[in-house]
């Protein structure tokens, strides 16, 4: 009977190992507020590991420190965010629990992602070759039979490969389904990996990068694609931070510009509404170093909970990026320029693109219903974060023909 015992438990334990693996999403239930949260979680030689991403801050692939899960007890700790996270596995696809940071609490349950089939192009008109601009730079060109017109993908911000995805996170492939809808329109893409990317990949140390090597490496990409590819049309189209990137890129040599998701004021402004909504409780202390980047101030003082994204690491390329106004920077184009947004994007709103329309003019604006950061059509909160991290789902059926419509008005 003991012998009988002991296997029955051996074989629940077993069961609720293999329960915990995978992508969780949930929100956190701050006032006011809900503030998505996606936990992965994988087994690696009998030990738990786990990344976490807080999509609406742009936070992806935060390494957990520890990782325990005992008698359907999840706990987790993250020096990085000064987070604890203690949750019961109520059954396959649930945790019910507490999500601490510092002297906060909050309620913070999670649901277990489910796995579907790949949307991706099954009859592909083109080729996918893997290419080599610089030593550090590499990407993918989707090769179609068009040899006058190249699309080059521009990433946003954080370590993002050339498929859209950041680095340790299941990701959402928004780049890789854009660029195959494009190639089946006939329209050539580029998509890279981003220099901090080969960094990692290479377990190379990440040198200290400001703004503007995200603009030079875009500038080298487009010699490429011109001199050497010998395309006569080279479209940029830059996702969010990279829509910074690629208007400043886009002076010389570039046939026209699109703008996905690209904020229209600095990213000052940006940062103190977003984290000012999530962490009320941090806003003397969110507005003070905001104060000192925007000044050029090198700010020493950090609160833990913030150190992640304010890290004394980061605050070159953040003085860098402050001092630049995207407004300013899209009325200096003299080129066709589409500036797209969607009414579901939880990170940059409808009158980032509004400023943007505003600071130019004869730019065209098109609002995709539905459509989030990420490019995925979403209904409600929950389906908008678990979006962030299902490769699977495919983009918004609308955003290919948008760009295709405004190439063809503009004879690209």
């Amino acid at each position: 009977m003991k012998n009988f015992i002991l296997l029955i438990t051996l074989l629940f334990s077993f069961t609720s190992f293999a329960q915990i693996e995978g992508t969780w999403n949930g929100n956190i239930e701050i006032p006011n507020q809900k503030l998505p949260f996606v936990l992965h979680v994988t087994k690696e030689n009998g030990q738990y590991k786990a990344t976490s991403d807080a999509p609406s801050q742009g936070a992806f692939g935060i390494e957990v420190n520890e990782v325990r899960f005992e008698n359907n007890m999840l706990y987790l700790k993250q020096d990085q965010t000064m987070m604890i996270y203690e949750g019961k596995l109520i059954d396959d696809q649930n945790i019910k629990g507490t999500f601490k940071q510092g002297d906060y609490s909050f309620t913070l349950n999670l649901t277990k992602a489910e796995a579907k089939k790949s949307n991706s192009s099954e009859a592909q008109n083109f080729k996918v070759k893997e290419l080599k601009v610089s030593e550090k730079l590499d990407g993918d060109l989707y090769k179609t039979t068009n040899n006058e017109t190249v699309i080059l993908l521009i990433a946003g911000s954080g370590p993002t490969d050339r498929n859209g995805n950041t680095l340790g996170t299941a990701g959402s492939n928004s780049f890789k389904y854009l660029a195959e809808g494009l190639a089946e329109k006939n329209y050539n893409v580029f998509t890279y990996d981003k220099r901090v990317v080969y960094s990692i990949k290479n377990q190379e140390e990440i040198p200290s990068f400001d703004f503007q090597h995200g603009i030079d490496d875009v500038q080298n990409i487009v010699q490429y694609l011109k001199n050497t590819l010998g395309y006569k049309n080279i479209i940029v189209a830059g996702h969010s931070e990279g829509s910074l990137v690629g208007m400043s890129a886009s002076k010389k040599e570039v046939s026209a510009f699109i703008s996905l998701a690209g904020a229209g004021n600095s990213i000052d402004v940006i940062l103190k509404e977003q984290l000012n909504k999530q962490a009320p409780m941090l806003g003397n202390d969110i507005n003070n170093i905001l104060t000192q980047l925007k000044e050029g101030k090198i700010v020493k003082d950090i609160n833990p909970m913030l150190q992640s994204l304010f890290g004394e690491q980061n605050q070159p390329f953040l003085i860098d990026w402050i001092s630049r106004n995207p407004q300013i920077e899209i009325a200096k184009l003299n080129i066709p320029i589409l500036i797209i947004n969607g009414t579901k994007d939880l990170q940059v709103g409808q009158k980032e693109a509004e400023l943007l329309h505003k600071a130019n003019p004869k730019s065209s604006m098109v609002i995709i219903d539905k459509m989030n950061h990420v490019f995925k059509e979403v209904e409600n909160d929950q389906q908008n974060m678990e979006s962030y991290n299902k490769p699977e789902l495919p983009i918004h059926k609308d955003l290919v023909p948008t760009i295709v419509s405004f190439l063809k008005q503009n004879n690209l």
